[in-house]
């Protein structure tokens, strides 16, 4: 991609700039927009939660001592419908503030551990791999042998029963007719 460019459109100043440098300054622009937010999104839900929680308490006790100490009826209803259903809503939604904080911590954990899983799966290909080659060369096999027209045919053991695909012919040795 090196030797491909493209004219930008700019009439008389237009100049010719490379694919390379171009992907480069998407590459930079991308980076600075996928930088994490300066808050921390679980502290924030947990803070929020909690006030909400206590503010909630906080207006249904305020409803309860309002109602519980005024001599008329109708005093009373506008104390338990202010306080008691406010409060209860606020409780309500600090308990899914809450909710969404342990979620985020969830979900911030399931990376962490696929990212391990990922690793470890890695390592146990490498090893696998690395005992593969060492067991194809105790067998006297050369280990990766390429599969292209480049390879050369190896020789087949005695009794093989992959003889023919092995490349010996009908009057070579180690081919059963």
């Amino acid at each position: 991609m090196t030797g491909v460019s493209l004219t930008t459109r700019g009439g008389a100043h237009s100049q010719r700039v490379p694919v390379g440098a171009r992907l480069a300054d998407l590459a930079r622009a991308v980076e600075r927009v996928r930088r994490r937010p300066a808050m921390d999104v679980r502290k924030t839900l947990l803070v929020a939660g909690a006030t909400s929680m206590g503010l909630g308490l906080v207006a249904i006790v305020l409803g309860w001592y309002g109602a519980a100490h005024s001599p008329y009826l109708f005093q009373e209803v506008p104390y338990l419908i202010s306080g008691g259903l406010l409060g209860v809503a606020l409780v309500a939604g600090g308990g899914f503030l809450f909710f969404s904080a342990w979620l985020v911590r969830m979900m911030e954990d399931n990376r962490r551990h696929a990212a391990r899983l990922e690793q470890t799966l890695a390592r146990v290909d490498r090893t696998l791999d690395a005992v593969a080659a060492d067991a194809a060369r105790a067998a006297g096999f050369p280990p990766h042998a390429s599969n292209g027209s480049d390879a050369e045919p190896q020789p087949a053991a005695p009794g093989d029963p992959g003889a023919h695909a092995a490349g010996a012919g009908p009057g070579q040795p180690g081919n059963r007719p």
